[in-house]
């Protein structure tokens, strides 16, 4: 997910009056993945800590699985503009697939308006036992000693694990073979048993298998070295600053919302991330907290939407149908 960012919680004090946050109907957050997974516990975590910051609405979450979360996209894309609904979605949906997809349904920067990031996630290498290195620059130069075995797994073709896997062999100058899966368990068990040598994914899939002993983490992509994994280097501190990113989870309204109600729902967001509760829910997640005005998250998504661009031209990536 690659430009250094520093993100902290914003405690941003309200700038609307009651009538924007007093809406009767319930504030519904839209999520693109089935209930019970990643994005559903943000998406619920969060509902209940912003609920004392809406004067009273009712917060429910609206699962609307399937395509890959463009589902729950459309779903918000469509729904009226009138604080009634919004989106909560991983960033790679609104900043990468436009560069995957040649037909997409959405234009990111068009259809939706950005509310606030929720929280923030690191991505990190990790190798299987078998492959005999403990830092990312062992893993690059054996890498270069085994062409035959420099392979690197990710939960399909057009992920951002695979497109910040090819980021990192970029940035190091070599050749490493991408191997898509459909799923982390199958990953795993080919990592388990030596038939792939690394896989690219979200620190929170490898932080108990690392601290199990059963892969290694080399690197990961934060700015600064993981309170869950002290031991495992930054990209930046092994030598590749420029890999250094965070993956955000974030809200998005449809277009035309009025700037008042973005306002409400972005001070209620920022008193919500700086729960106790929120803190904890997230911290269980291996993800921070984080929030920004509604016009540093649209910078965001913009760099973002550039840089994936960039390194889908670099890569050759021809975009398919959506």
């Amino acid at each position: 997910m690659l430009n250094r960012r520093t993100f902290t919680v914003f405690s941003a004090a309200a700038t609307m009056g009651a009538p924007a946050l007093a809406q009767s109907d319930p504030l519904r957050i839209v999520v693109g993945f089935p209930a019970g997974g990643v994005v559903d516990i943000i998406a619920r975590e969060l509902a209940e800590a912003m609920k004392p910051h809406l004067g009273g609405r009712a917060v429910v979450v609206d699962a609307k699985p399937g395509a890959g979360g463009r589902i729950g996209v459309a779903t918000v894309k469509t729904a009226p503009p009138d604080g009634n609904t919004v989106l909560l979605t991983p960033a790679s949906i609104m900043t990468l697939y436009p560069h995957v997809f040649s037909k997409l349904a959405y234009d990111t920067q068009k259809d939706f308006v950005p509310i606030s990031p929720v929280c923030m996630s690191a991505n990190a290498l990790a190798v299987g036992t078998h492959v005999p290195v403990k830092t990312l620059g062992e893993f690059l130069a054996w890498c270069k000693a085994n062409p035959k075995d420099a392979t690197y797994a990710s939960p399909g073709a057009g992920s951002a694990p695979h497109f910040l896997g090819a980021q990192i062999a970029s940035a190091a100058g070599i050749e490493m073979l991408h191997v898509p899966y459909k799923g982390a368990p199958d990953i795993l068990n080919d990592l388990y048993g030596g038939r792939i040598s690394s896989f690219v994914t979200a620190l929170s899939n490898a932080a108990q298998p690392h601290k199990a002993g059963k892969m290694r983490v080399l690197v990961t992509t934060s700015p600064k070295r993981s309170a869950v994994l002290p031991d495992v280097q930054t990209a930046a501190e092994a030598g590749f600053p420029q890999l250094t990113s965070l993956e955000w989870f974030g809200l998005l309204a449809p277009a035309g919302i009025s700037p008042e109600r973005i306002a409400a729902l972005n001070s209620a967001v920022s008193k919500a991330v700086a729960s106790d509760r929120i803190k904890e829910a997230f911290g269980k997640l291996v993800m921070e907290p984080a929030s920004t005005p509604s016009a540093e998250f649209a910078r965001m998504i913009k760099a973002d939407v550039d840089r994936w661009g960039e390194t889908a031209k670099r890569m050759n990536y021809q975009p398919v149908d959506a």
